[in-house]
């Protein structure tokens, strides 16, 4: 590597210490650290504070709070089959986490997609431990201007996260 070369990418780590190499990774993990510990925490609360199928007003007219449980994967796919779900679950989070683990190795990422990344595989994560522990995932946020169906925190962070993955490949193909 040419000195100017060297001393172009040391100036880059150097300006930004906390996005520059490992700590782009590190920054990645507390990301996911920080959806998982959200989607539990809001779960737990919902167990133990909401009456099951019951609304109560939040943010009105926006959305309500209405705790369910679902045994199916999204939008009540697969209902009545827990097992199969959160083994088919499984093995989408592994190929999910197989892939980051590929982009993250590339050189050309953009850290908008590895914050994405992070935020999917934190809250699918916290999904999957509630499958295993529950045999089914809690769900409390249900829009009220709009029939939807009812959702949870790590729903709306993976939904979030893959909005920021496709926001960056998008901008790669017009830039």
């Amino acid at each position: 590597m040419e000195p100017n070369q060297a001393n172009a990418k040391l100036e880059k780590t150097v300006a930004h210490p906390i996005i520059a190499g490992w700590g782009r990774h590190w920054l990645a993990v507390l990301v996911a650290f920080t959806c998982l510990s959200v989607d539990l925490f809001t779960k737990a609360w919902a167990r133990s504070y909401l009456p099951e199928n019951e609304s109560l007003p939040f943010l009105p007219p926006l959305l309500k709070l209405t705790r369910v449980t679902n045994s199916g994967a999204a939008f009540s796919l697969g209902h009545g089959n827990g097992q199969a779900v959160a083994l088919i679950s499984s093995l989408v989070f592994v190929g999910l986490l197989a892939w980051s683990i590929k982009r993250y190795r590339s050189e050309d990422r953009p850290l908008l997609e590895e914050i994405g990344i992070a935020m999917v595989l934190g809250s699918a994560f916290g999904n999957l431990l509630e499958r295993y522990y529950f045999g089914r995932v809690t769900d409390f946020l249900e829009f009220q201007f709009i029939h939807f169906p009812i959702f949870n925190v790590a729903d709306l962070l993976i939904d979030v996260g893959i909005g920021l993955i496709l926001i960056t490949m998008l901008s790669k193909k017009d830039g």
